[in-house]
């Protein structure tokens, strides 16, 4: 972890960690709603970059390459719930908007699915982040397991932030 302290671009990932929470802290006292939501997507997009900038620094810091396949279990595990996460938020809500029209009865919201698609995105990035900064995972699909994860938790928070 010492290294990763020394490193510049950990140092800036930190430093942009802290500017999105400040971007987050300061949703709550913008008065407008439509400058409240550009200061709540700026954050996230602050957030992502912290995120990207930590995953390079930990490259760089101990000169690893970028593979494409996972080679931990925690890896896979990501990967796996990332895929599950986007059959349950994506594909099976619009199967279920296909079927509704030729379905006579009560059926499965698609909210309630799009929920735990959204939970499994989110625990596919706790998971990849894990495997990155804990178990030395190099793959980019475990990387971009992140990605979704931030979506759904922008997506998630920003329901409760902007209540509608």
């Amino acid at each position: 972890m010492t290294t990763l302290t020394r490193n510049w671009a950990f140092r800036i990932a930190g430093g942009a960690g802290l500017v999105a929470f400040g971007l987050f802290a300061a949703v709550f006292f913008v008065p407008p709603d439509v400058e409240k939501a550009w200061v709540y997507t700026i954050g996230f997009m602050v957030a992502v970059l912290a995120v990207l900038l930590a995953a390079a620094s930990r490259l760089s810091a101990t000169h690893s390459r970028l593979g494409v396949r996972p080679r931990t279990r925690l890896g896979w595990w990501a990967v796996g719930l990332a895929a599950v996460g986007l059959v349950l938020a994506v594909a099976l809500p619009a199967t279920l908007m296909q079927l509704a029209a030729t379905i006579e009865g009560p059926m499965v919201a698609a909210s309630n699915v799009v929920v735990l698609g959204f939970l499994a995105a989110i625990a596919a990035g706790v998971v990849g982040a894990v495997a990155w900064f804990r178990r030395a995972e190099r793959s980019v699909l475990v990387l971009l397991t992140m990605l979704p994860a931030l979506f759904a938790l922008y997506f998630l928070i920003g329901e409760f932030v902007f209540p509608h």
